[in-house]
């Protein structure tokens, strides 16, 4: 496989150059684990893109430092698409990760792949500046949900409590582990952004009723990182 080439910027690394591959799922997870807020590979990858620094046989294929993965979403949509589930670099990587989106999304269009969706985190402080500069759009930010659990007083991740304990429902878990504390945990509601990769994709985006709004800026106050209280009851603002 040919690998396509970013040039990176001479003064934020030390590379020359970045290469790009797919299918180096091992190294991209772990830059996830290491890197990432989350510390967790998404579940039902479709793609994975990594850059890599200079090195290897034919100079194209040193270490990864910044990685891009594509999913099936966890949440059901009326029609097919994507969903950009993780992005990544490492702390030495200074580069901007425009380019791996750009390079990501060429190979997808290529794989027939026509519409992608990404949520940026607003309880992790992220208001989806990436997407901005890449020229998503942005269709506002979703309603409040429940996100996982708090057990004990450690939030653990909807999926995560599915995997360890075959649910994620606090009722029925109390149930399970009786003497446990085990709270609901809400989001504050995550900025959703989209983008078509042809004319089918803006067609799903219209059958979608995806929105082009302006795009929201940076949170000045200090990040909310969601509660046990249920949207219902959590009032207005």
């Amino acid at each position: 496989m040919q690998a396509l080439v970013g040039r990176s910027l001479p003064d934020t690394m030390p590379a020359a150059d970045l290469h790009f591959r797919t299918g180096q799922t091992d190294e991209a997870v772990a830059l996830v684990k290491t890197f990432h807020y989350s510390h967790r590979a998404p579940a039902n990858v479709q793609l994975v893109g990594t850059f890599h620094t200079a090195g290897g046989l034919f100079g194209d294929f040193g270490p990864a430092v910044a990685a891009i993965f594509f999913s099936i979403p966890p949440t059901r949509w009326s029609e097919d698409v994507l969903e950009l589930s993780r992005l990544v670099r490492a702390e030495s990587c200074r580069v901007p990760l425009t380019r791996l989106i750009s390079l990501a999304c060429k190979r997808l269009k290529a794989d027939g792949i026509d519409l992608l969706v990404s949520f940026a985190d607003a309880g992790a402080g992220h208001h989806g500046g990436i997407y901005q500069a890449c020229g998503w759009n942005y269709d506002g930010q979703r309603d409040r949900r429940m996100d996982g659990l708090m057990i004990e007083g450690r939030f653990v991740p909807g999926r995560t409590c599915n995997s360890l304990y075959g649910t994620q429902s606090p009722d029925k878990l109390r149930h399970a582990k009786p003497g446990w504390n085990i709270e609901p945990h809400y989001d504050i509601g995550k900025h959703l952004y989209w983008r078509a990769l042809s004319k089918a994709g803006e067609a799903k985006a219209a059958r979608l009723e995806l929105k082009r709004m302006a795009y929201p800026k940076p949170d000045s106050g200090t990040s909310n990182k969601g509660s046990s209280v249920p949207p219902a009851a959590a009032g207005g603002g």
